[in-house]
């Protein structure tokens, strides 16, 4: 069948649709995985060499590492991690970051879908009032957060980050969910 017919509504079988979908958009995909795995080699070559040894990295390829006898070893990561402290920064990463991201999901799809399903007095100016909170710079915010933790004895404690984690990440949140769940 030619792309006349197909034009004019008539319906090919699927075995021909298909294999006409493939001569059509083939090269193109075909295309599209080699400008992606070009675009992915550099990082590639990154993760191989952060398993090589330091003189290996320095006097061949990365290419080269998957020569007989592999040579891998994790001492790269072990030195960077124990080097000034990493560790414990990262360690304070994750006891800060995942009990914000939950806090600020958890309290932003009770409001946005609040916004998208229910009824209530000034549901729109409050949401536009949530939403306009997004263009308030986080560096003008920092300081009077501080003085306002310092005031009511919140600082150094991991929660109270969480707090300011959650309150800062909650607009986008709610308009993102909101929408989500009005669609």
């Amino acid at each position: 069948m030619s792309t006349l017919a197909i034009s004019r509504g008539v319906q090919l079988p699927a075995p021909e649709r298909v294999a006409q979908w493939v001569v059509r958009r083939g090269p193109l995909h075909i295309v599209l995985l080699g400008i992606g795995f070009i675009w992915l080699l550099p990082t590639l070559g990154l993760l191989v060499s952060s398993f090589r040894d330091q003189s290996a990295v320095n006097f061949s390829g990365w290419w080269t590492a998957f020569d007989t006898p592999l040579d891998f070893t994790i001492q790269n990561y072990q030195d960077v991690i124990g080097a000034q402290g990493m560790g414990q920064g990262f360690r304070n990463s994750l006891y800060i970051t995942v009990p914000a991201t939950f806090l600020t999901v958890a309290v932003a799809s009770f409001a946005a879908y609040a916004f998208a399903w229910m009824k209530f007095p000034f549901r729109d100016t409050i949401f536009l009032i949530i939403v306009a909170l997004m263009v308030v710079p986080i560096q003008m915010t920092l300081i009077p957060v501080l003085k306002f933790f310092s005031l009511i004895n919140f600082t150094g404690e991991y929660w109270a980050m969480w707090l300011a984690h959650a309150a800062y990440g909650l607009p986008f949140a709610v308009f993102l969910l909101r929408n989500f769940f009005a669609a």
